[in-house]
């Protein structure tokens, strides 16, 4: 885990999305920084972090989430999560009501018109065609430290969950975001889950592929930074510049 350790400021939890870890973040993380207490999370078994004997299921990872929250302390979080780490959130969540202050999802999976192996893997290969090579750097280095034989296990556990059926019990305010550009996370399936939620907003960033919050990261912080200082009580949002190493 990388974190700020800065209680004083609100905190916020990333978590990535299947076969990856914190690095991807890192570059959204920075911007987050400047106001905030950010904390990038590699979960068991990606990144830098032991595998455990099996491939862990969407709610073992999501009680892992709740986990950290809890042995640190934080106050009010907000869960951020990309990809497979939108059903971790989201699945947190709604089994643990009062965890956090609001969740924010970034390029949610599973689209209810790509629940396959093969389906996701088509939109997968799309989305690499219009990442940028060092986005597809970070992802595929995170890809052959997982290994394959992990992921397909985990992308089984992925396709299993439902975030349809578990976003209604978010009761929290929400933000769901999408690069404009994403063939993972449609615009058809994320307007389903704002529509589904209790209380959650939509934004699309102009040009986005799935990985925004690694090679738009401005763009995220600025479209993002209005729910922040929202959920926040009016402090304020990530800045767009970086802040200084």
């Amino acid at each position: 885990m990388r974190g700020t350790f800065a209680p004083e400021r609100p905190p916020i939890v990333l978590v990535h999305g299947i076969g990856m870890s914190g690095e991807y973040f890192l570059p959204y993380g920075d911007l987050l920084a400047v106001t905030h207490d950010v904390y990038t999370l590699d979960l068991p078994g990606y990144g830098s972090t032991p595998q455990p004997v099996r491939a862990l299921t969407v709610p073992e990872l999501s009680d892992v989430v709740v986990g950290v929250v809890t042995t640190l302390g934080l106050d009010a979080p907000v869960l951020v999560g990309h990809s497979m780490g939108c059903q971790i959130v989201a699945d947190a969540i709604a089994d643990h009501p009062g965890l956090c202050a609001g969740y924010m999802l970034i390029g949610p999976t599973v689209d209810p018109a790509a629940r396959s192996l093969h389906a996701q893997g088509m939109r997968l290969l799309r989305d690499t065609l219009i990442e940028s090579p060092l986005s597809n750097a970070v992802v595929f280095r995170n890809y052959l430290r997982m290994g394959p034989l992990r992921y397909l296990r985990t992308a089984r556990h992925m396709l299993a969950d439902h975030t349809e059926e578990t976003i209604p019990r978010c009761t929290v305010p929400g933000l769901v975001v999408r690069g404009a550009r994403d063939p993972i996370a449609s615009a058809e399936w994320v307007r389903l889950l704002v529509r589904l939620a209790p209380d959650a907003a939509l934004r699309e960033i102009p040009g986005g592929s799935h990985n925004v919050q690694h090679i738009r990261p401005h763009d995220l912080a600025a479209a993002c930074a209005p729910f922040l200082a929202a959920v926040n009580g009016g402090r304020p949002g990530p800045q767009t510049t970086s802040p200084s190493a």
